[in-house]
């Protein structure tokens, strides 16, 4: 068969520019009877109908793998697809400069061991026999008649080749030169010289057309490069880059899961978008929370969520809600992908296992691409010349491992762009070049071989030496120079993002003859907040729509907190999603509960529980956990442990409280609805639980259980930040009749109390120890419960070391700071007042206090870029003075 040779000969990126450039020198609009090509694709196309170097490849691998019990040195590499690529490098080395295997250095045992791998891999061809072919097709051929443009030469092995196919007749054609002057330019980081080259471009008003930029290193820079000149709306396009093949990675995960299927690997060909169904994150979360065996997945139905709430006690209404509603989704999805999934975990012999697998990609939506159809189309032609082979597990395996490494070649045209290349891409010049990166580590680049084959190994071999290598390579940069007709600019980041210094090439140092500049940067560091404003008629529409504003007393102190996470919240109704795993208000739900349960088993007495009662009333609802979160069962183990060692030292601490107060549990989990002001028209309706309601006589006293340690703030109070515990004291009065003796966080949390075991005495140079009741007292004052106390009265704590601001003197207990209760609740109704107020006239602003931004749901949406504000009083502000204490409200 007689070759065609093309009347051009030039890498693939070039042909468009070279090919509208001889339209332009020919003064017309297009050319006929002229075609280009590839001289690697001109070698491609003598090979014959079994050779295939995937298959060659492959071959080897299994090859060097059954070798392994003749090595001793390379015994644990031999099955290591690593290993195989740099064995199968080294031959096709071997085959480009006829080095023999007689010629390999036998020295040491590895060496020999390498020798004898080599030699059984000799035979294999990959490409040699069709550049031999390629060869004698045109020894009788005249080439005069045809250009080639080489772009980069790779190596001396391609050089030669050309130099072959030169004495021949071909005519060898450089890139259009010009002969630049230059500039130096350095950058902080990678950032600031994109940014910097961006800012340029437009300062001086240069046209994309007329702009290159080479980098140095394309794989470090090349994504920041394009984001950036895309921002700036700067059109660019790179020549040329490699991406992964969404086709091959689909076809890995398939093959993978329908060779062991399991859970693990179905969510990985999920997150490829491996089926032609579109899959929800509901469907992966589901999976990944409450599917743990494929065989779940292979049922029609799934239940697991709506069994395991049936019994339930602990998950609120809303908390069901999103999970069954998440399981409902989950299903819809998994009945559409079943068709697809099922036949994939279905056993069968592995040839149809494969097919099955490559059926499925042809349903593909990526086939769109051109690149992906190819892609497909040599997968395909992959499997059949090396179908053969794969009856046995690890050529498979080892097939996989050499699909991996292949990458679909991207070509963008760059006519009218700004031309983004690397340095193994040249391309003719523009009036403009821009070196960028050209550091230390990124130019000229290291030829240096690594490895098994490294150089120590080549200096024993008839290989080129180092130097002739690096002399061919520098030759091959030569371009980089001439690549500007006006200006040549060198630029480099003086170091990284972790502030790792830089240093520049020291050629690029040498070219530019003079220090670098720092790019010239623009950057405007003032940020404008979004003011975020409702009308009045919108903000009644949306918080209070028939006139009453309904909330729980923690929602509105959200508004005090950041009235936009309330907007976001409590207005557009925004939530977090579904639960994932046993978080604190789970474990603070099943305290109360233990709490509550042994108040109405056990009364006055509930602390005095054993070990064994404890554990009786916590089963339960770990077992809930443990249904709902079956995966989870060690954490929640684990949680259970800690609870009861908290719990049984959380009982002593109360056991002695209720031993000294004359005040007995009457109402727990008191569920209240309580219309508690009218405000502008709007009436606000509060809907919560009260914790514990304590009563002697006519007294009565609130405890709030809380999971650390808290206590009241009169400035936090003020700024509405710590509504709910005087709140609900309020409405407890309002309900019941009682007088108010005070109100009280009781933490649920033993806090670790530091205690020096001695103290150094400086006046008499003298070691005391700490009197062990020293530091006891200073663990039963963390067990104290911490509030504001309104009345005198002799019941509340018989000694006054378990409510906080008490003293005992002369037998007498007394309150510090005593509290007002009328003037706390006017100052309370006044704070819901100003709420009601600030709500009707629409402000939403993104205005925090410290710690509300610590665990808010909505960071990603707010962008937040100012510091947030202390708390600042909204009433009452020339009413008391805060103490050490927080009792001051007198």
């Amino acid at each position: 068969m007689i070759m065609k040779i093309p009347n051009l000969l030039a890498p693939r990126y070039l042909h468009s520019l070279l090919i509208k450039a001889k339209i332009e020198e020919q003064n017309g609009r297009f050319l006929t009877h002229y075609a280009a090509g590839t001289l690697s694709g001109l070698i491609r196309g003598q090979a014959l109908d079994n050779e295939n170097e995937t298959r060659d490849s492959l071959i080897a691998a299994l090859r060097i793998q059954d070798a392994a019990d003749d090595c001793r040195v390379y015994h644990g590499m031999v099955r290591y697809p690593d290993f195989h690529r740099q064995l199968i490098t080294f031959h096709r080395l071997m085959q480009d400069y006829g080095l023999k295997l007689t010629e390999l250095p036998v020295k040491t045992e590895g060496q020999r061991e390498l020798k004898a791998l080599l030699t059984r891999i000799s035979d294999l061809p990959f490409s040699h026999q069709q550049e031999i072919r390629f060869l004698d097709q045109v020894k009788s051929s005249d080439l005069s008649g045809i250009e080639c443009i080489p772009g980069w030469v790779e190596d001396l092995h391609q050089q030669r080749l050309l130099e072959a196919l030169q004495q021949r007749g071909l005519r060898i054609c450089p890139l259009k030169k010009g002969q630049p002057g230059t500039a130096f330019y350095k950058a902080l980081n990678s950032r600031q010289e994109a940014e910097g080259v961006a800012q340029f471009l437009l300062r001086e008003q240069w046209k994309p057309e007329d702009v290159m930029i080479i980098l140095c290193d394309s794989q470090r820079d090349g994504s920041l490069v394009r984001s950036v000149l895309n921002r700036y709306q700067l059109p660019a396009a790179q020549v040329s880059y490699s991406k992964p093949s969404k086709i091959l990675r689909c076809f890995s995960a398939l093959v993978t899961l329908t060779r062991a299927p399991s859970v693990e690997a179905v969510l990985t060909t999920l997150q490829l978008k491996a089926y032609p169904t579109p899959i929800s994150e509901a469907y992966v979360q589901y999976l990944t929370q409450f599917v743990f065996d494929i065989n779940d997945l292979r049922a029609p139905v799934f239940t697991h969520v709506q069994q395991a709430l049936e019994t339930n006690t602990l998950l609120n209404t809303i908390e069901k809600e999103n999970l069954l509603r998440m399981e409902a989704q989950a299903q819809n999805i998994h009945e559409q992908l079943l068709p697809w999934l099922l036949p994939l975990l279905e056993e069968a012999p592995l040839s149809e296992k494969l097919n099955r697998c490559y059926e499925l990609l042809r349903q593909q939506p990526c086939l769109n691409d051109e690149l992906e159809r190819r892609a497909l189309l040599n997968l395909k032609a992959t499997l059949e010349d090396c179908w053969d082979l794969l009856g046995q597990p690890e050529a498979v395996d080892m097939l996989m491992a050499l699909l991996d490494q292949k990458q679909l070649e991207v070509s963008e045209e760059v006519d009218g762009r700004i031309a983004l290349t690397d340095l193994k891409h040249p391309l003719p010049c523009r009036p403009l070049a821009i070196l960028f990166g050209a550091d230390q580590n990124s130019f000229p680049g290291n030829i240096a071989c690594t490895g098994i084959f490294d150089e120590d190994y080549l200096k024993n071999t008839s290989m080129p030496s180092q130097a002739e290598r690096y002399d061919h390579y520098t030759r091959q940069l030569e371009w980089i120079y001439t690549s500007a007709s006006r200006c040549l600019i060198f630029s480099y980041a003086a170091g990284n993002y972790e502030g790792k210094s830089w240093d520049v090439a020291f050629e690029i140092e040498q070219r530019a003859a003079r220090p670098a500049v720092l790019w010239p940067l623009i950057q405007n560091e003032v940020y404008t907040d979004p003011h975020h404003q409702l009308s009045p008629e919108t903000a009644r529409r949306l918080f209070a729509p028939d006139n009453v504003l309904r909330g729980s007393i923690s929602s509105f102190e959200t508004y005090f907190q950041c009235p936009y996470a309330y907007f976001l919240k409590s207005g557009l109704r925004l939530s977090k999603g579904s639960l994932t795993s046993v978080d604190a208000a789970i474990t603070g739900t099943i305290q109360h509960a233990l709490l509550e349960q042994s108040i109405q088993t056990w009364g006055k007495d509930y602390a005095r529980i054993s070990e064994d009662e404890a554990a009786a009333i916590l089963d339960p609802y770990f077992r809930q956990l443990n249904d709902l979160f079956p995966d989870q069962q060690a954490e929640i183990d684990q949680i259970q442990r800690r609870m009861q060692l908290n719990l049984k030292q959380l009982l002593e601490s109360l056991a002695g409280m209720e031993e000294n107060t004359s005040f007995k549990p009457a109402h727990q989990e008191f569920r209240f609805e309580e219309d508690l002001i009218e405000s502008n028209g709007i009436l606000v309706r509060l809907k919560g639980i009260i914790d514990r309601i304590d009563i002697c006589f006519n007294d009565l006293r609130i405890l709030d259980y809380k999971s650390s340690a808290k206590t009241l703030s009169e400035t936090k109070v003020k700024a509405g930040l710590q509504l709910q515990l005087l709140t609900y004291l309020i409405i407890a009065v309002r309900k019941l009749n009682l007088n108010p003796v005070g109100a009280y966080y009781c933490s649920l949390k033993n806090e670790t109390i530091p205690v020096s075991e001695a103290s150094l005495n400086g006046r008499r140079m003298e070691i005391e120890e700490i009197d062990r009741d020293e530091w006891m007292s200073e663990l039963q004052s963390s067990h104290q419960l911490k509030g504001w106390t309104m009345k005198e009265c002799e019941g509340l704590d018989y000694d006054g070391t378990h409510v906080q601001g008490l003293t005992c003197k002369d037998g007498q207990v007394k309150v510090r700071s005593l509290k007002d209760f009328d003037n706390v609740e006017a100052l309370i109704l006044e704070l819901y007042q100003h709420l009601v107020e600030q709500l009707c006239s629409g402000r939403i602003e993104l205005d925090p206090v410290e710690g509300a931004c610590l665990f808010c749901d909505f960071k990603p949406i707010c962008r937040l870029r100012k510091a947030p504000k202390k708390p600042v009083p909204w009433v009452g502000i020339n009413e008391g003075k805060e103490s050490s204490d927080g009792n001051s409200m007198e």
